[in-house]
């Protein structure tokens, strides 16, 4: 059972160290290292855990989405077993792996056959909170609150990071699409996986630190809008499109395909279960989204230019843009 461990990357000089160490100190050994970089323009390929590793360079930044295709291309080509997904900015307990494993050896045959993913299970580095996993639902995306017991759950949706996934699977899957280039890719992906009869699994034990680097847009700013007070976020640019475009686009074109429950769950959810809040489906979500900029015009136009271009791509369908 060959493992390949993938690491993409872009301007990850600081972090790319400790991602690298943290997949070496693994328990249960990975059997080759690949680092995917995305045109980096910091030095990161020059840091010395660079040496352990495998590196395929892309001409221009193609994304988590580009670089995910182009590792599982290249782990397919090399005939491994398993490939396990990181963020630079992601680290794995020393026995996630041996964890992961255990995991699909105690498995029936049938249900080993049936299995296209194993999941860490992720905890935020800046609040130390667990990012479970979602399920697709006619109701539309709603996050797994999973029982103490047993340490396993399964899910459709989760982090590229992290993520292990039987490459016998994927044979009969497909590649992930590359045009989604950054956000929701993962959950593109997921949504195949379930739609093609496959399987997959969160390990509560199999810890995976996220977001080692810290990032300020996870960070809300409080604004007074009149007598309101609301929490605003920090995107670049590039996200707002990519957020906006991908999430109309995913739930428009490869989820409702004219099913009016999922259209209405998906989309809009104007009358959700009561534990889920206001506002879910992801229409609502982007206008919030968009509104979290619109309010800051003076210091946001190119934020505000990019939601708006996102929402149309994604409206229309143009999943081949780039930002």
């Amino acid at each position: 059972m060959r493992v390949l461990a993938h690491i993409h990357t872009f301007n990850d000089a600081d972090i790319i160290d400790r991602t690298i160490a943290a997949v070496l100190r693994q328990t249960r050994p990975v059997d080759g290292i690949l680092v995917v970089d995305n045109a980096s323009t910091d030095g990161t390929l020059e840091q010395p855990s660079l040496q352990e590793a495998t590196i395929l360079r892309n001409r221009e930044n193609l994304g988590t989405s580009g670089a995910v295709f182009t590792g599982i291309q290249f782990a397919l080509g090399q005939d491994y077993d398993w490939i396990w997904l990181f963020d630079a900015d992601s680290t794995p307990e020393p026995d996630a792996l041996e964890k992961l494993i255990e995991l699909y050896t105690g498995m029936p045959q049938d249900q080993r056959e049936e299995t296209a993913c194993l999941a860490c299970l992720p905890y935020n580095q800046g609040d130390g909170l667990p990012l479970h996993a979602s399920t697709f639902t006619p109701l539309g995306r709603i996050v797994v609150r999973p029982a103490a017991q047993p340490r396993h759950y399964p899910f459709h949706a989760t982090l590229w990071s992290g993520s292990l996934y039987r490459l016998a699977a994927v044979r009969q899957i497909g590649l992930p699409n590359p045009d989604y280039v950054l956000d929701c890719g993962e959950d593109e992906y997921g949504y195949r996986v379930m739609k093609a009869g496959y399987h997959a699994f969160i390990h509560q034990d199999a810890v995976m630190k996220h977001n080692i680097r810290g990032s300020q847009s996870l960070v809300p700013v409080k604004l007074k809008v009149g007598p309101a007070s609301v929490r605003a976020y920090e995107f670049p640019a590039i996200r707002c499109y990519y957020l906006c475009r991908n999430g109309i686009y995913f739930n428009l074109y490869e989820i409702a395909k004219g099913r009016f429950d999922l259209l209405r769950g998906a989309l809009w959810r104007v009358r959700p279960r009561r534990q889920l809040g206001l506002a879910r489906g992801a229409v609502w979500s982007v206008l919030l989204f968009t509104m979290n900029f619109l309010v800051r015009p003076r210091t946001h136009g190119s934020q505000i230019a990019a939601c708006f271009r996102g929402i149309w791509h994604g409206l229309t369908g143009n999943i081949a843009a780039r930002y």
